[in-house]
């Protein structure tokens, strides 16, 4: 009995272990390969370096979508538009063809000040869900562990190995 609950609990310990591991890499590699990108024009302050940025991300997107990292959707079931990696991937686009038109206006005019508040609106909240769905469909597809509920029933799994591990064993130390 003692060695069936010790396996139990270093299994649990293991198994958290490796979902601990996998959502490290999967973090630094999607920033490292990906969102950085983003964040860096976010953080840049003329049009032409936040376009350059920009078409890197679509590249870079669009390069680990044909290598296979991202799935169709950020969905197992019930897949929509909203979580679909294309859908939110022509989005991304208007933005920048909206940057390259932007380049050929006055600084001064109405129209300039109206497209450089749709961009800022864009990058500042709005783009939060669409970045979100690109993580998501690139974590199902590369890291299922980490990803949603499956990354969730995994959670559940190895907590119940430890919870009835650590249970078994502290019943033995109140019986002594």
């Amino acid at each position: 009995m003692k060695t069936f609950f010790t396996i139990l609990g270093l299994l649990g310990l293991t198994l958290m272990g490796i979902q601990l591991r996998e959502n490290i890499v999967a973090e630094y590699h999607y920033e490292k390969t990906y969102a950085q990108l983003w964040q860096l024009a976010d953080k840049s302050s003329t049009i032409p370096a936040k376009q350059d940025y920009i078409k890197q991300f679509v590249t870079a997107l669009k390069d680990g979508k044909s290598k296979g990292e991202f799935a169709d959707n950020n969905a197992v079931f019930l897949k929509t538009p909203n979580n679909s990696f294309d859908a939110n991937l022509k989005a991304l686009e208007t933005l920048s063809l909206r940057l390259t038109e932007i380049q050929n206006m006055n600084p001064s005019s109405f129209e300039y000040n109206t497209a450089i508040q749709q961009i800022t609106a864009q990058e500042q909240g709005e783009a939060h869900q669409m970045l979100s769905e690109f993580q998501g469909c690139y974590n199902l597809n590369s890291y299922s562990l980490v990803w949603g509920w499956i990354g969730g029933i995994y959670i559940c799994f190895w907590l119940i190995c430890l919870t009835v591990s650590a249970a078994y064993w502290f019943s033995r130390l109140m019986d002594m």
